[in-house]
């Protein structure tokens, strides 16, 4: 009998501990909206992702320590953990995550500014080529224009010169 309680005890001690899991990962996903803004779509899509990633843990937690039964002390233990998560850790965890994401958006950011100044430079070089290649490719198709008439014309041309 002691055994079996020990038992019961532990794994509604792993419920506990999985439900302030699935709830730092509902945190991190709420941390990714408040840094990133995303469309409607994409939080669709956010939300099927999690619950995709809850239900497989739960499924894998439950047939792994219960053989699949679900018992009250799992649903208990999912509960509690969830509500000691959310009172206890919640905001902090919520301040420094998001502080943490706007400060590696920020540098990616910068990075992402610094690689693109030589595609710019590259860029703004390359307009002017071509601009220069235009105008230039202009006179040459009139001089080619010249030179290319019919062979009627080409003797009243040759004669004139």
């Amino acid at each position: 009998m002691e055994r079996i309680l020990n038992t019961q005890l532990g794994m509604f001690l792993v419920y506990a501990c999985t439900g302030i899991i699935i709830c730092v990962l509902f945190d991190i996903f709420r941390a990714l909206r408040k840094t990133i803004k995303t469309s409607d779509i994409l939080t669709y899509i956010e939300d099927i992702i999690f619950w995709t990633i809850t239900a497989a843990i739960l499924i894998y937690i439950t047939f792994i320590l219960n053989s699949g039964h679900l018992r009250a002390y799992t649903y208990i233990g999912l509960i509690l953990g969830i509500i000691i998560y959310y009172l206890a850790i919640s905001k902090f965890f919520m301040k420094v995550s998001v502080a943490i994401l706007k400060i590696i958006k920020d540098v990616i950011t910068k990075v992402i500014i610094l690689l693109l100044i030589p595609i710019k430079f590259i860029l703004k070089i390359n307009k002017k080529l071509i601009y220069f290649i235009c105008i230039n490719f202009k006179n040459v198709t009139k001089i080619f224009k010249k030179f290319s008439k019919t062979p009627k014309q080409k003797k009243g041309f040759l004669r004139k010169m």
